[in-house]
């Protein structure tokens, strides 16, 4: 401890500029009790970062793009940082954070060490169920964000008690998606798509686990009968190309728009008719989170953490994974919906949203896990 302060160091594999997502959690743990460091192992990125700009000491061991997963000197520079910081808590997120991490932590003699999962198959082959082996034993908790992720953790993991993994879940800025107001009129000239057509729309990397393809093929069915339906994507990524010969071929691309990248999705939000996320493989799904805290209406597959979040369809639609007729159906149902059907699905989805994945509920489970680490090792010592 510093002044009386418990010190946290966020530990990540690398450094590509602000993550909004983030950014206001760790910038929200109590001051007056945690003092914040954080450390990127390598920097990707000349851009400022925010948690330098507010004031948080901010380290990077390597200024190369990539590191091999075993580097005897990047253990050695995190190993001075840890000590020099006196740092309690170790927090690391990703693999390649958590091998570095762990083993660093253990020669510093760091008291508290967490290992933060963000997604599903993080244990997909036979190395890395070993290195798991050696590595998750010396970790004090593994946060995992959602319970299909969790699941997913102890199955693959055999030797992990379960009672060592906590669903923590994830989070967004509630307030600001809470806000989205619907405008066709920003439609009409964002887009050039005329007001009265029903827009659906989807975002995230243009990937095979994503499931566009099943997404668009579906949406070639609907436009038999809505003419004027029209699919936005967001995101980038290697199958932009296939996926625009796939529109093509299927006599659907005048209606379908790539946007790429979009950086202001409240906007996006304000703009679309339904969201849906055609994922064949999740873990927990931001913009599905978002997107039911704006008030769209939300169509997803019953994969990974997507069901917990719309709880069998009861705060959306849920569909089978790989069918394109089955998201077909789900898309012309929404498009049929009773406005009092519409309204009671979005609310009991923005009600849920707001109570379990706004960012504040977030700062307090983590201070929360925090707590019950430091009492517990006090205990034991």
């Amino acid at each position: 401890m510093r002044n009386g302060k418990i010190i946290v160091a966020r530990f990540w594999p690398k450094f590509g500029g602000d993550i909004p997502s983030r950014t206001p959690v760790i910038l929200g743990i109590n001051p007056q009790k945690y003092e914040t460091i954080c450390i990127y192992l390598t920097k990707n990125s000349s851009n400022p970062n925010i948690f330098e700009k507010n004031g948080k000491k901010v380290f990077y061991i390597t200024d190369k793009p990539e590191l091999p997963l075993f580097k005897p000197g990047v253990f050695l520079k995190l190993v001075a940082i840890l000590k020099n910081e006196g740092v309690d808590i170790l927090h690391c997120h990703k693999h390649k954070s958590v091998v570095y991490g762990t083993i660093a932590g253990k020669l510093a003699k760091v008291p508290i060490i967490l290992a933060h999962v963000h997604g599903i198959g993080r244990t997909r082959n036979l190395k890395r169920k070993l290195l798991n082996y050696f590595i998750l034993r010396h970790v004090n908790r593994i946060l995992a964000v959602g319970q299909a992720v969790k699941d997913d953790i102890l199955r693959n993991n055999p030797s992990i008690k379960s009672e060592k993994v906590i669903n923590i879940g994830n989070s967004i800025d509630y307030d600001k998606f809470s806000k989205v107001v619907k405008d066709d009129t920003l439609k009409k000239n964002k887009f050039g798509i005329e007001k009265d057509a029903f827009v659906f729309a989807t975002a995230g990397r243009l990937a095979p686990t994503k499931g566009q393809k099943y997404l668009i093929s579906a949406f070639a069915q609907v436009r038999k009968q809505l003419n004027d339906a029209q699919l936005l994507i967001a995101g980038t990524g290697k199958l932009k190309d296939e996926l625009e010969k796939f529109a093509l071929e299927l006599g659907c691309s005048s209606n379908v728009h790539f946007l790429g990248y979009v950086d202001n999705m409240p906007e996006f939000y304000s703009c679309i008719d339904a969201f849906v996320l055609p994922s064949v493989a999740e873990g927990l799904p931001r913009a599905i989170i978002e997107a039911m805290a704006a008030g769209v209406p939300v169509i997803g597959t019953d994969v990974g953490g997507i069901p917990e979040i719309l709880d069998n369809g009861s705060r959306g639609l849920l569909v089978p994974s790989k069918s394109q007729d089955a998201l077909a159906d789900a898309m012309l149902k929404t498009t049929n919906m009773l406005q009092q059907e519409k309204s009671a699905i979005i609310s009991a989805a923005k009600e849920y949203i707001r109570q379990n994945y706004s960012h504040n509920v977030m700062i307090k489970k983590l201070e929360k896990i925090y707590d019950t680490e430091v009492e517990r090792k006090i205990c034991r010592s």
